[in-house]
């Protein structure tokens, strides 16, 4: 793990969570080449255990779309949370609740930093013996099986506060509006790609204008199904939301696809990305400030023209 860019404080908390948080031995290898690149050398590592609690962070393969509910509120000393709906004929098919840490959290670490797919699960499940994300996949599952986001839901114990104190009271609020049609419109696509990695695209439109732009790719549920031994660390984490995630091209991964979201809600051109970061292959770092062209970007182009497509056909934009 790099923790060289957070307090010494910080560094010497996380020291202890190493064990628990890695699911395999670092080799020093070079990253690999193609869709899946990975990050820099790094020094070889005792091998680690694997941390012994199970969830899924994967999300559902091919196209979803339908209407878009969305709410957001902060809570409890300002935690963010934010909850999406998506209907489809008159049917709930897709819920999915995020938690941001608060700017003022007691650990620096995690200030401002969302819970689903990041470290916080491992830190979490080892103080507590529960991941945030259990319960939180749980009443996801269910509110969609019983086509009601309100009511009695089954929960992990340990993980629980976040569920009761934001996501079943969001859901509370967002429930009426579930049965007028929504002005915005959702359409996401998710695709297995090559070395354990799931590409994930979100778009939301309004009026036949794009509003919002999302990419990730996520990280397997196992480091047995991560080919890159230097990525195999990350599993069950994305790329956007991991804390310690070393993009090869030297900017920041949440960095450029929050610049992508913005550059397409500007222009409304999903496919040009000529004026986005680390979109070629320069290897001088200090005249261009990356190195290589993100993989990211191929993956992006191709899942954005398949729902450009569906768009179009939709009459959505």
């Amino acid at each position: 793990m790099v923790i060289g860019k957070r307090s010494l404080l910080t560094g010497v908390l996380l020291a202890a969570m190493v064990t628990t948080m890695t699911g395999c031995s670092q080799e020093s290898t070079a990253p690999e080449a193609g869709k899946t690149q990975g990050t820099q050398n790094v020094s070889v590592q005792p091998e680690e255990k694997k941390f012994d609690l199970e969830w899924s962070i994967q999300p559902k393969l091919g196209i979803t779309k339908g209407d878009y509910y969305k709410i957001e509120e902060r809570f409890r000393q300002g935690h963010l949370g934010s909850l999406e709906v998506v209907k489809n004929d008159g049917k709930i098919v897709h819920v999915e609740f995020n938690e941001t840490g608060r700017p003022n959290y007691y650990l620096r670490y995690y200030q401002d930093v969302p819970k689903r797919m990041s470290e916080y699960n491992f830190s979490m499940g080892e103080r507590k013996g529960a991941a945030w994300i259990q319960s939180v996949v749980m009443v996801e599952k269910q509110m969609i099986e019983k086509q009601d986001l309100t009511g009695e839901f089954d929960m992990i114990s340990g993980a629980s506060n976040s569920v009761k104190q934001s996501m079943l009271p969001l859901a509370e609020q967002l429930e009426g509006s579930l049965n007028a049609p929504s002005k915005q419109k959702y359409y996401s696509i998710a695709e297995k790609l090559e070395g354990g990695l799931t590409g994930l695209l979100k778009i939301v439109v309004e009026d036949k204008k794009i509003v919002s732009v999302k990419y990730d790719e996520i990280f397997a549920d196992s480091p047995e199904e991560i080919d890159n031994p230097i990525l195999k660390k990350f599993y069950r984490q994305s790329k956007y939301e991991s804390v310690e995630y070393e993009e090869p091209s030297r900017i920041g991964f949440n960095v450029q696809m929050d610049a992508l979201n913005e550059q397409v809600v500007k222009t409304q051109n999903l496919l040009d990305i000529s004026a986005l970061p680390a979109i070629g292959d320069t290897g001088d770092y200090a005249a261009s400030g990356y190195t290589t062209r993100n993989t990211a970007w191929d993956n992006y182009l191709r899942m954005a023209e398949q729902l450009l497509n569906e768009m179009k056909k939709d009459g959505n934009f």
